[in-house]
């Protein structure tokens, strides 16, 4: 059984980049909502980092529902031609 060759290094750069984002707007949203009394400007930061995190978790259940299809479809493939 030869393994479908899905993790690309193209994939691997794109995606740990995605997370190392995700993970660091995130622990700014933390940081920023613990502290007692914000600026304007904290506030505004805090809002970015909220929206960037979102945005981030939403990406990487992109990427990962991408290679799953990638990988059911190699499977297919794969069973098709054993039969």
């Amino acid at each position: 059984m030869k393994k479908p060759k899905i993790f690309l290094p193209a994939f691997q750069l794109v995606f740990s980049t995605v997370v190392c984002l995700t993970t660091l707007s995130g622990a700014t949203s933390l940081w920023l909502a613990s502290q007692p009394k914000l600026s304007e400007y904290q506030v505004r930061a805090l809002e970015n980092s909220t929206a960037t995190w979102q945005t981030g978790v939403g990406a990487i259940f992109g990427l990962l529902g991408s290679k799953a299809t990638d990988l059911l479809e190699a499977e297919e493939k794969e069973n098709g031609q054993e039969e």
